[in-house]
């Protein structure tokens, strides 16, 4: 149960949003709560520093290789090292917000606001994430597609909270209809062997659920 807890809110607050059909609403709230940390609109241009910028193909099989889960833990690794004692406080804020199970549509910009001490810690882990990728030669696109496949195979379910993707849409002055969507699954799912290959560091990718949330 606790598992399905976590991202509930989220998942229940963006499903809100979709259904009054007020994405829009909510997009032009959150554009402006973004003026309260200007850094973030840099994330656009720091994602662009990322190497391997080739699109990804996923396998039809849908199966995952074990290089692919060892880059993923040594990128999450990497940010989580990176933040060192900050990462705690970004644990406690991610489970205020995940847990929040009266969430509406109308409480996103507020939540955004309220949240927008993370700013700079969420931008050292953006710095560092882009740094392990480029060590590991993966796209930001097959990253994304690995941790989604990999938290589909432990059975852990989270919103796809991603700022990346979120301040990038508002640049570009469209509804980030891509950001906040369900990732992962509330039971174990995807290929056995994936399953298999992710049992051993499913501790791992637990504790870095947070990061998974916020794009990192």
């Amino acid at each position: 149960m606790k598992k399905l807890a976590i991202g509930c809110g989220i998942a229940l607050l963006l499903t809100g949003m979709a259904a009054a059909g007020v994405a829009y609403y909510v997009y032009r709230q959150v554009g402006s709560a973004f003026t309260q940390f200007a850094e973030l609109g840099k994330v656009p241009d720091l994602e662009r520093g990322v190497r391997n910028q080739e699109r990804f193909a996923p396998p039809p099989s849908q199966e995952l290789t074990a290089s692919q889960v060892a880059k993923l833990i040594q990128v999450q690794s990497s940010v989580r090292q990176q933040l060192g004692e900050r990462m705690k406080a970004f644990e406690a804020k991610y489970r205020d917000l995940a847990e929040k199970k009266d969430a509406t549509y109308s409480d996103a910009p507020a939540l955004l606001r309220a949240y927008s001490d993370l700013a700079s810690t969420w931008l050292e882990g953006k710095r560092t994430q882009i740094e392990a990728l480029n060590e590991a030669g993966l796209s930001l696109e097959e990253y994304r597609w690995i941790r989604d496949q990999s938290y589909r195979a432990i059975g852990m379910a989270y919103v796809d909270f991603d700022i990346g993707r979120i301040v990038d849409a508002a640049r570009r002055g469209v509804s980030p209809s891509t950001s906040g969507e369900l990732r992962g699954s509330t039971e174990p799912a995807g290929p056995v062997s994936n399953r298999a290959l992710t049992q051993p560091v499913k501790q791992q990718l637990t504790d870095n659920v947070a990061l998974a949330s916020f794009g990192l």
